[in-house]
């Protein structure tokens, strides 16, 4: 398995493509060593060099130059080619070609200025123990199930048009990423820049910072854990600590006492290159379980790299130590190879296969539901763009339902060929969502499943995964029709859908109602064309976000900003706040939001979380609210 990014001198050009598309989605390496002239680094030589080639002929989810000219800031270039999944191969960059590079492709000098104080606004008192109570929200989809449900939220419909801002909280860095976790009175959240906060829910002060080293884009888990003694190291002698996980953008996981902010452990979950983690893990019966995935059908661009060698896995764990005790990979078939590229490299496979979204616990069955990506060769698979049911206790595989059997996608394969592209280039329709299992008011357990594709299935956990129905609700595309997931309650699953264009920054969306049974269409409430608070231009009004759901609110953001509450029984929207402008925020900052993208809303005891900002409008803030800001 070739673990490294293979650059020869021969052919630039695909070299520049690759390093210049991780940078332009916030994971990038830094850039190959160049020589700074006399009078400085000329950055508009070393975008030439280093990036034009890919973003002055942006295609599938590659953006172009103006875009990031206009959304990205001088700090997130730098953040992306220092704390990238390939930091080890920025050594040969120094901070002042950094900064050229940064100053000439967003019009602007960096500026301290611009950067939240990641230790500012400490509070007076330290965090009180944490302890995990019913209705916390712990994790992603706020149970076992992932169903999204809130069923003590603290409010209801009667009110929202008594919820008002409590206070904001700027990150450093300008992307927001993941969903906050609220355990009683103690904030979990992170943003682009690197950084865990333990924010105080009351006030947002700071209790602890965990600086990881590398971007963080999975929501934080809290859990209680026995550990051996700090001073016999016998495992006679347990002390319970609660620990927070969170994975980052170099395949590590990070295990961090909650109480104290300081690192436990960490581990990183697979050694391929272009390893990170997404998804949110599960605590199960006292086992960890991790999703792992990849950006290697952004590396596999380059026709020089040696494609494809990553599978998508699981991996159980200690949550205490991170003893790994299996690691099963979602890709079973035995590796093949195909005829060799013009380079000399042979393609191999199946590979793919990743796991962007947190497992789902079938407790009745003592079963995993994973869902998983596309390929990334011709090999064939049965266990991509599937959902996949594994044994809880051995990971063992039980069934599996593939959507989509042909989808085999590379960058910037689409429009010019790449000595790695499939022969048949496939759709890219990945799922990205976790599969949500839920037993119906009247009927049978279902398990429903939301693709990139735009379409939604509902299968039968009692027989095999077998497919009861599917619905397409929108139009799929490589940005995703559903991205990031849908909730549901005990006869509906909402879903939000999105018609995002990357290049134009534009695109309609809606929330859509499903009986769960059917999948009928019981509502669909478009979103409004409401103006976004950044201004006309870049103004999508898609819903990428995870929704949320209450008895009487549905919770959904959208790329304009703009947080808002519908009605379960016929989509009306009851209430709406627009997040995409600036805030003074309590840490010192301004607070700029952003598109909603992500993670969903957080809702707790009467306070809502909302996180806003994307890689595709950038923000840096998290909100809170509560009835009167109280």
């Amino acid at each position: 398995m070739s673990s490294h990014l293979t650059v020869k001198s021969t052919r630039p050009a695909p070299v520049l493509s690759i390093l210049s598309c991780l940078l332009a989605i916030g994971l990038a390496p830094a850039l190959l060593p160049t020589t700074a002239h006399a009078a400085g680094p000329d950055g508009a030589a070393l975008f030439a060099q280093r990036c034009a080639a890919c973003h002055d002929h942006a295609s599938d989810r590659i953006p172009s130059t103006v875009y990031l000219a206009t959304t990205r800031a001088p700090e997130d270039v730098i953040d992306a080619l220092t704390r990238g999944a390939m930091q080890a191969q920025g050594t040969g960059l120094t901070a002042e070609e950094r900064i050229a590079l940064a100053t000439h492709l967003t019009g602007r000098a960096p500026s301290a200025g611009n950067r939240a104080d990641p230790n500012a606004n400490m509070c007076k008192k330290s965090v009180a123990p944490t302890t995990i109570q019913p209705g916390d929200s712990n994790g992603w989809g706020m149970d076992l199930q992932n169903t999204r449900f809130q069923d003590r939220p603290g409010l209801t419909a009667a009110d929202l048009p008594r919820l008002k801002l409590k206070w904001v909280f700027a990150y450093p860095g300008a992307v927001v990423y993941g969903q906050p976790t609220l355990v009683g009175k103690q904030i979990l959240t992170s943003g682009s820049g690197g950084y865990l906060f333990s924010l105080d829910a009351d006030s947002g002060c700071t209790h602890w910072v965990y600086n990881a080293g590398a971007t963080l884009r999975s929501t934080s888990l809290v859990g209680s854990v026995h550990i051996p003694s700090a001073k016999t190291h016998s495992k006679k002698s347990l002390a319970t600590k609660e620990l927070v996980w969170i994975g980052d953008d170099k395949g590590t996981l990070h295990a961090v006492d909650t109480h104290t902010g300081t690192l436990v452990w960490k581990r990183r979950l697979d050694e391929h290159v272009a390893a990170r983690l997404l998804g949110t893990p599960k605590l199960y019966h006292g086992i960890l379980y991790a999703p792992v995935s990849s950006l290697e059908e952004v590396y596999a661009a380059n026709g020089q790299y040696p494609c494809c060698s990553f599978r998508g896995s699981i991996v159980a764990m200690d949550p205490g130590t991170g003893r790994v005790l299996w690691k099963k990979t979602t890709i079973q078939e035995d590796w093949s190879t195909l005829p060799k590229n013009e380079t000399g490299n042979a393609i191999r496979g199946p590979a793919g296969g990743s796991v962007f979204s947190s497992p789902t616990i079938d407790e009745a069955r003592d079963l995993l539901y994973v869902s998983t990506g596309d390929s990334y060769t011709n090999v064939d698979t049965a266990s991509t763009d599937a959902i996949v049911a594994m044994n809880a206790k051995t990971g063992e595989r039980v069934w599996t339902y593939q959507a989509d059997p042909k989808d085999a996608w590379i960058m910037l394969c689409n429009g010019r060929p790449v000595d790695n592209c499939p022969s048949q280039l496939g759709p890219d329709f990945d799922f990205s969502t976790s599969p949500i299992l839920v037993k119906p008011t009247h009927g049978p357990e279902m398990l429903i499943a939301a693709s990139k594709s735009g379409a939604v299935y509902g299968l039968d956990p009692a027989n095999g995964g077998k497919l009861v129905w599917m619905r397409p609700i929108v139009k799929g595309s490589s940005n995703g029709g559903i991205l990031w997931g849908g909730a549901v309650d005990g006869t509906t699953a909402y879903i939000g859908t999105s018609e995002y264009d990357l290049a134009s920054g534009t695109g309609g969306g809606a929330l859509v109602a499903l009986d769960l049974l059917s999948g009928a269409i019981r509502w669909q409430t478009p979103t409004p064309e409401s103006p976004c608070g950044w201004g006309p231009s870049r103004c999508g009004h898609s819903v990428l976000a995870a929704v949320t759901a209450t008895a009487d609110v549905i919770f959904a953001g959208a790329m304009d900003g703009h947080m808002r509450a519908y009605s379960p029984s016929d989509g009306r929207i009851l209430w709406e706040f627009d997040t995409g402008r600036s805030f003074d925020a309590v840490n010192g900052a301004k607070a700029t939001g952003g598109g909603i993208d992500y993670g969903g809303q957080v809702l707790v005891n009467g306070v809502l979380l909302v996180q806003s900002g994307s890689p595709r409008q950038r923000g840096n803030a998290l909100f809170a609210f509560s009835v009167d800001g109280r």
